[in-house]
């Protein structure tokens, strides 16, 4: 990225608090369910009180569910393949969804006979007996958890920008991202991380390279014209 990068002019914009919108997902492991709530596992830190989207498939059926951190812990490290040590996170997660049809489908998932033998109790959110009893999940029980991740602009580009977040965001992993310019125009884009480092006036928010991926013609002319603005 860093000859793309240069090959266009870059143009800070700390002062103008230009705001956006990272969603990625990631593969989890789910411990145990109930028709309440999920207690997973994770390689990244989820917020208390932040909202996420939860999908379940397993054979035929596909579950999707908005859902809320109400707990989280340091559940162990794992190291990658070049030797880094990986924090993994339990983290407990309050279902905001409980139409008819959301419960039937998750029944179907968590079905007493399907787990027999592995129900461990949980607390629940309502009298209902059904809410108070969390089936554990085997090995290989897997979800998608998409993950909104809100960022400021530090400076810009026609190839990429540079955002601080208060996650850190793997290099090389692709996500896709919204920018919120004035005038309630908004662009949509793909984009890589090139770079991740901590901010040195405050090492609890990171410094992230994105470079720009098939971003849409209109939204491109969008931000030509943001540029244009700026320069």
């Amino acid at each position: 990225m860093e000859n793309n990068v240069r090959r266009y002019q870059r143009y800070t914009i700390d002062s103008m608090k230009i705001k956006g919108r990272i969603m990625y997902s990631k593969i989890v492991d789910i411990i145990d369910i109930s028709l309440g709530g999920i207690a997973l596992k994770a390689d990244r830190r989820l917020n208390i009180g932040n909202q996420y989207i939860l999908n379940i498939d397993e054979i035929g059926l596909h579950i999707s569910l908005k859902a809320t951190v109400v707990w989280a812990s340091l559940h162990h490290s794992i190291k990658s393949a070049n030797g880094d040590l990986v924090p993994i996170y339990a983290v407990g997660m309050k279902f905001n969804e409980t139409s008819n049809e959301k419960i039937s489908q998750l029944i179907k998932f968590i079905a007493p006979d399907k787990h027999k033998g592995h129900v461990s109790s949980g607390v629940g959110k309502t009298n209902d007996l059904r809410f108070h009893i969390r089936f554990q999940v085997g090995a290989g029980g897997k979800a998608v958890l998409t993950c909104p991740e809100n960022y400021s602009i530090r400076t810009v580009s026609m190839s990429g920008m540079l955002i601080e977040t208060e996650d850190a965001l793997k290099v090389e992993e692709q996500i896709s991202l919204e920018i919120s310019l004035p005038e309630n125009n908004t662009i949509n884009s793909h984009g890589r991380v090139v770079s991740c480092t901590p901010v040195k006036d405050n090492p609890k928010h990171y410094a992230v390279g994105i470079e720009f991926l098939d971003m849409p013609p209109d939204h491109s002319g969008l931000l030509g014209r943001f540029i244009s603005m700026l320069a």
